[in-house]
């Protein structure tokens, strides 16, 4: 596989430093985007370089469908069925087939999909992999199972066994279902990338606290924001998605449209 990541600063007198960053992934050089990654950095730190604060408050937001997917890895643990047995997840055993989200959202967890460089076969048990329904229309469907989680489930592995000291569960792509799309309308906070996610997240929780890069709507026009950070919890989230995109986005954690959440708290430094 061949990974290009791409990371700018700029400095302006009197201003803060602006940054952009972008990442392609391919399974060899000779077909890595590279000429777009350029253009997607260069793109991203212009439109940062004239930004505003930004009152706190409650907005709607858009996430990109990198910062939909991270958040959303952050709590694996919704899906993880190891993590369900060991009391270190927000589901539970009598979670599954309950709804958990709005019924716009559907996701797989897909190992072999076709823009997943570096396509696992098999998981560490030798259990073939396979696409995963994990949420469909908003209600959990599946789990990743290693064979001892399958067991104990009374069901079939998934292909998600990691081994080491000990047998572990994780997911492999995420492929989540584009829907109708959304109006990007005044007062929209488009939150491109989070960041602090080591930090600023409580799995066992729920909770959220993020600083992130992105843009206010405003007369039509999107104002990069100076510093700010979104909070709120991933199971409320999940049930107040409002729209999601027409067109899916390849990212590292997997192929995501833009999700609209309803009104999240937005805090401005």
């Amino acid at each position: 596989t061949t990974t290009l990541y791409l990371y700018s600063k700029t400095d302006e007198a009197g201003r803060k430093p602006r940054s952009a960053g972008a990442i392609r992934l391919s399974p060899d050089l000779e077909h890595l985007d590279i000429a777009g990654c350029i253009d997607e950095v260069a793109d991203k730190t212009l439109r940062h370089l004239a930004y505003e604060p930004i009152a706190s408050g409650q907005y709607p937001v858009l996430f990109s469908a990198a910062a939909f997917l991270s958040l959303l890895n952050a709590f694996s643990n919704l899906f993880n069925a190891q993590s369900i047995l060991d009391r270190q997840s927000l589901s539970t055993p009598e979670s599954l087939h309950q709804a958990i989200a709005s019924p716009l959202l559907s996701i797989y967890d897909d190992a072999r999909h076709p823009e997943n460089v570096g396509q696992p076969l098999f998981d560490g048990e030798g259990t073939p992999t396979r696409r995963i329904p994990l949420i469909e229309q908003g209600v959990l469907t599946g789990l990743y199972h290693s064979a001892g989680t399958a067991r104990r489930f009374q069901t079939q592995p998934t292909g998600h066994a990691n081994l080491g000291a000990k047998v572990t569960v994780s997911g492999h792509f995420y492929d989540v279902a584009a829907g109708a799309g959304g109006d990007r309308a005044d007062g929209l906070v488009w939150i491109d990338e989070l960041h602090a996610l080591h930090a600023g997240v409580k799995a066992l929780q729920g909770s959220f606290s993020l600083p992130f890069d992105g843009w206010l709507l405003r007369n039509g026009e999107a104002i990069s924001i100076e510093a700010a950070t979104v909070a709120g919890d991933i199971r409320s989230l999940l049930k107040n998605i409002c729209h999601l995109g027409t067109e899916v986005e390849i990212t590292p954690y997997g192929c995501c449209p833009p999700v609209w959440v309803s009104p999240l708290a937005i805090t401005g430094e």
